[in-house]
């Protein structure tokens, strides 16, 4: 059987991205006559080393083709600042196959499209250098396919992020027989992947000597959270739970190799030693676990529906690249992540947040959640969702600062400070961002943020942000009333030098006085979503009778755990918490 495969054709015929720079390396010697060699006898390129610049998703993206008269012979990423665990996926795959099948004509890795189409460009660019016929490298290829067959497991996990992984894990430590699938290209394709900041826990070995920083300690910080934005809502069983699971998580993560050490007591934040992003971190981290344990996972492959026989969920169908199929099991665990980025559901349960960037993952767009209600499931607390007011918007995608939350000043074109920027909930800012010009404000930090985050680094390195050596000069690069503006941050200064911020009356952490200055112009993003599939405290799916559903398990954002996470807890260590329950609790209750 033949079947065509999504291609890069037709995308690159779009222009996402474009070639920025580039420059020809060939035997220096004789490079006139084998352009004329080619003319005559008809070869396909003119042989040499040929480099070229293109622009990924976080900047400029480098590498070399060398090609010998009728063949691509290799490709070498030079030089790159794409998201570090997504942009392996493209930066490996897509330049084996144009060298296998000696074609541009390449699948996207679901997931990491501008990644990829920055690859093909720069490859395309490189060959139109040495004389090749593009137009014939990027014919459609027919592909042979062997149709896919149903299997069999004894637990099949739907969704790759945190949750589903760490479900994984588990599952197969207790002896378990897994089959993990994932809908993108590679693992690590929910939220998890986007977490720029830090993991809350109490009890970790970070916190050992610190007052106040145990597992209790924590729950007590959720459960005020609780009862002052949901109290009717939250589930304080939820909340213990995890609070006490925490410290225990979060060194497990550490012994697999995430990179924690760093403590902040007021908000029981555990941050990297270097500042980087914690999430690539976390998501290498499980996939070399995964790895150890010879777990089998599929890429490319989508849940389309949970098979039921009798009212027991016995597995799910699939979609993959050799077809639909389905997977049999004794348990089934979805953690396919929230809704943020299906535009109807966010139209029908939080529509203040339509229409806006989303600093969510690609592959949030509910499917989990849909497929567990079309079976009868309940569904709980579809309007709990996150939206960041830090969304920075680069060609078109939406890029989180959150991690600057505690450095930075929100300006408005007025030249204005208009909030606490670190007070309420990421959300009621955002609100207050959508009152002013444009729906947007300038973000404002100095050299420190550049200093101590290394992912904020590389930000800048990538050209995200203005920058000057002083407020007037970065005042004329901003859309701002200098002259209020430079009032305004002189009033913050003072603030952080005295300790009373008059206006909002902040804590300052950050006085932002170290030259150099930075400003990135953010808007308000919808970013994740914590409602969904009902289930009890360990993971099993309700019905709308409010009995268990047997065989069948949620974990991670598809459900939200009725954790209220957007305003009174923390997604990420509740996606790792329950993904290690319901590993545990699956593989403990099949037969």
């Amino acid at each position: 059987m033949k079947t065509r495969i999504l291609s890069l054709a037709l995308v690159l015929m779009l222009a996402l991205t474009s070639v920025v720079g580039c420059s020809t390396t060939t035997n220096p010697e004789d490079s006139d006559n084998q352009g004329e060699n080619e003319q005559a006898s008809g070869t396909k390129f003119t042989a040499g080393t040929y480099t070229s610049t293109t622009t990924g998703r976080n900047g400029e993206l480098k590498l070399s083709v060398t090609v010998s008269d009728d063949k691509i012979e290799d490709i070498e990423i030079l030089e790159h600042s794409e998201t570090a665990t997504i942009c392996e996926t493209p930066l490996n795959q897509i330049p084996e196959t144009i060298i296998a099948d000696q074609t541009l004509d390449v699948d996207m890795v679901s997931g990491a499209t501008i990644t990829s189409v920055a690859v093909v460009n720069a490859v395309r660019d490189a060959l139109e250098q040495a004389g090749a016929d593009i137009d014939s490298l990027s014919e459609p290829v027919e592909k042979e396919i062997t149709p896919a067959e149903d299997v069999e497991t004894e637990i099949v996990i739907v969704g790759a992020g945190s949750a589903g992984m760490i479900a994984a894990i588990k599952a197969a430590e207790a002896g378990k027989d897994v089959l993990l699938v994932e809908k993108q290209g590679f693992l690590g394709g929910g939220d998890t992947m986007f977490a720029s900041t830090s993991i809350r826990a109490g009890g970790t070995r970070f916190q050992e000597d610190l007052e106040g920083q145990t597992g209790e300690d924590f729950y007590k910080y959720l459960e005020a959270k609780g009862q002052e934005y949901y109290p009717d809502v939250v589930s304080y069983e939820t909340l213990r739970t995890y609070a006490e699971k925490s410290g225990e998580m979060v060194n497990w993560l550490t012994d697999l190799g995430v990179p924690f050490g760093s403590v902040i007591e007021s908000s029981f934040s555990i941050k990297t030693l270097d500042g980087s992003a914690p999430g690539t971190h976390i998501v290498k981290a499980l996939g070399n676990r995964i790895d150890e344990l010879g777990i089998e996972y599929r890429l490319n492959t989508k849940a389309t529906s949970i098979l039921m026989d009798d009212g027991e969920a016995v597995g799910v169908e699939v979609e993959g690249p050799d077809g639909n199929y389905n997977i049999n099991a004794q348990a089934t665990i979805i953690c396919t992540g929230g809704y943020a980025n299906n535009p109807d559901l966010v139209a029908e349960y939080a529509p203040q947040w339509s229409n806006r960037p989303t600093t969510g993952a690609s592959s949030l767009t509910g499917d989990g959640i849909l497929m567990a209600e079309e079976i009868g499931a309940k569904i709980t607390n579809m309007d709990q969702v996150k939206a960041n007011p830090l969304c920075y918007v680069y060609k078109g995608t939406g890029v989180s600062l959150t991690a600057i939350t505690d450095y930075c000043v929100l300006i408005n074109h007025e030249g204005n400070r208009f909030v606490d920027e670190s007070a309420g909930t990421v959300t009621s800012r955002s609100e207050a961002m959508m009152e002013q010009t444009n729906n947007e404000a300038y973000s404002v930090f100095d050299q420190t943020v550049i200093d101590d985050l290394a992912l904020m680094s590389g930000y800048n390195d990538s050209g995200y942000f203005l920058s000057a050596d002083s407020l007037e000069e970065l005042a004329d690069l901003m859309d701002v009333d200098k002259e209020t503006f430079l009032a305004t941050m002189e009033a913050y200064q003072t603030a952080g030098e005295t300790g009373e911020d008059k206006e909002f009356n902040r804590d300052i952490t950050d006085p932002i006085d170290t030259p150099k200055y930075y400003a990135a112009l953010v808007t308000p993003s919808m970013q994740s979503t914590y409602g969904g599939i009902t289930v009890d405290i360990d993971g099993r799916v309700i019905d709308t009778n409010d009995q268990v559903i047997p065989g069948l398990y949620a974990a991670g954002a598809t459900s939200g755990h009725s954790a209220c996470a957007g305003s009174v807890g923390a997604a990420l260590i509740v996606a790792v918490v329950f993904g290690d329950v319901v590993g545990e609790t699956a593989a403990a209750e099949i037969n």
